[in-house]
């Protein structure tokens, strides 16, 4: 009896005990802080690229292919950014308006081909983001990773 009180009693392996019982946790806190910052930064980026290339698309000739530059000025832009790695899949669109308030409508009833006399450009960005270190559901982030851009595109302003 008197030997397992004194085993009861004993402290020797607490440091060990409490040592594990803490460093998971923090482990976790800290991999879901740097997965908030990698979220973050990505969006702030993603911000910047898709205001960056809408307007250089903008800035075109009319007659040129917009949806074409557009997206080849968010995959130059793209490569350029850190933490864009290879399981973030970015897909792009455009949709070419004729004046407001069809544009408000979510751009329905715009058309994705024809730019010509079309002085309103909706630019859209999808990223299918996959969390890195796996902490919460993709399902979580999502709904937060479509971007909308407007812009009117300058050499067929006339036309509004």
């Amino acid at each position: 009896m008197n030997n397992k009180t004194s085993w009861y009693r004993s402290s020797s392996g607490s440091a060990a005990l409490e040592f594990s019982l803490l460093f998971i946790p923090f482990v976790m806190a800290f991999l879901f802080l740097a997965e908030l910052c990698r979220v973050v930064y990505i969006s702030s980026a993603l911000d910047l690229i898709l205001a960056e290339s809408s307007y250089r698309t903008s800035l075109r000739q009319p007659g040129s292919d917009y949806h074409a530059y557009f997206t080849k000025a968010m995959n130059k832009r793209l490569g350029v950014w850190p933490l864009f790695t290879g399981n973030i899949a970015v897909s792009s669109s455009a949709r070419y308006c004729n004046n407001i308030n069809v544009l408000i409508d979510n751009g329905k009833h715009c058309s994705s081909t024809h730019a010509t006399g079309k002085p309103l450009a909706l630019y859209l960005v999808n990223i299918h983001y996959q969390p890195l270190f796996f902490l919460f559901p993709t399902m979580m982030v999502e709904q937060q990773w479509k971007r909308k851009v407007t812009f009117v595109q300058e050499f067929q302003r006339g036309e509004l």
